[in-house]
């Protein structure tokens, strides 16, 4: 991870040694998943050309704008999931009482955000307070994190992406010496969880680039069931290149990635969870003819697209 974790009042005094008389760009949230209208904000604010501050609204002060039972990613869940993006220098969260005066002693900053969130969410308004310019970006409609799960329970997925929520440029992985120990490793990475961020930081960490294979939207759903994904293809991609363990990602339409697999010729093959022998025999056994490896590696457990979306089922009231 390459972003700062850290209190509120490191995060000042970092930001006044690193940044000087520089503005830095500021960005607020939940965070409680990786959705369009989040990495819009993000990528916006990384166009800046500024270092990127993300803040994220304590437990309490999203459960007050989040319909019952959400955010349901613990404060310390979420802050770690925004230190895995790439692009991010900073990222803290401050209590209430405190959030006037972190703004006001953050020094010059340019507040990006959306007016439609600014709206509902209340450190979008205190940030935007004391802002030295606020950047009001267009909102995508469909695509915040209500959007998300009202789709999930009408059985709307994937959800529908707006013309233009891609805009913004997506930060390029830095460009790795030589060719390298290429790591693969494939799934469907539907919604994002910190359990697949780590389990991508494990992998990236064995070699010296990381390649992920994802089954298409049509994959998906033929393991999955017609339900899923919740995202279609297009921003599975872009949420995984917005992660700074991810350098490369490969959309397979089969339902095994054998075919990209012999193509890439990985050194190493990751599996994330719990695997039968026979499950992924054929795997291990291309991967191994030209002398790679496979590896299994356990998933963090209680975090799961599954589990996320039952959880989201178990509360159809909307958000305030």
């Amino acid at each position: 991870m390459s972003a700062i974790l850290s209190s509120p009042e490191f995060l000042i005094a970092w930001r006044r040694e690193s940044c000087g008389n520089r503005p830095v760009s500021l960005v607020t949230g939940t965070f409680d998943l990786f959705q369009p209208g989040n990495l819009f904000a993000l990528r916006k604010a990384i166009a800046l050309g500024f270092p990127v501050v993300v803040v994220v609204e304590p437990d309490d002060v999203a459960a007050a704008h989040c319909r019952p039972g959400h955010p349901q990613n613990r404060l310390e869940t979420r802050v770690e999931m925004v230190s895995h993006l790439r692009g991010v220098a900073a990222v803290t969260s401050v209590a209430p009482e405190l959030a006037g005066g972190f703004f006001g002693g953050l020094g010059e900053f340019i507040h990006v955000t959306a007016e439609t969130q600014r709206a509902v969410a209340p450190y979008g308004r205190i940030a935007a307070d004391r802002a030295a310019r606020v950047e009001s970006i267009e909102s995508l409609t469909g695509c915040f994190t209500e959007d998300v799960l009202h789709a999930v329970e009408q059985h709307k997925t994937p959800i529908t992406l707006p013309a233009g929520w891609d805009r913004a440029p997506v930060p390029e992985p830095p460009a790795t010496k030589g060719a390298g120990a290429r790591v693969t490793v494939n799934g469907c990475f539907d919604i994002l969880h910190v359990g697949h961020l780590r389990f991508l930081e494990e992998a990236r960490a064995m070699g010296d680039s990381l390649t992920v294979l994802i089954n298409s939207d049509a994959s998906v759903a033929r393991y999955k069931g017609v339900t899923r994904p919740v995202f279609p293809e297009s921003f599975r991609t872009a949420a995984l290149k917005a992660l700074g363990s991810v350098d490369e990602v490969v959309v397979f339409q089969g339902d095994n990635p054998l075919a990209e697999l012999k193509g890439l010729r990985p050194a190493i093959h990751v599996k994330g969870g719990s695997y039968e022998p026979e499950r992924v025999r054929q795997e291990r056994e291309l991967v191994g003819s030209w002398g790679g490896k496979l590896v299994c590696t356990p998933m963090v457990d209680g975090f799961s697209t599954t589990n996320f979306i039952n959880k989201a089922m178990e509360s159809r009231v909307p958000c305030k």
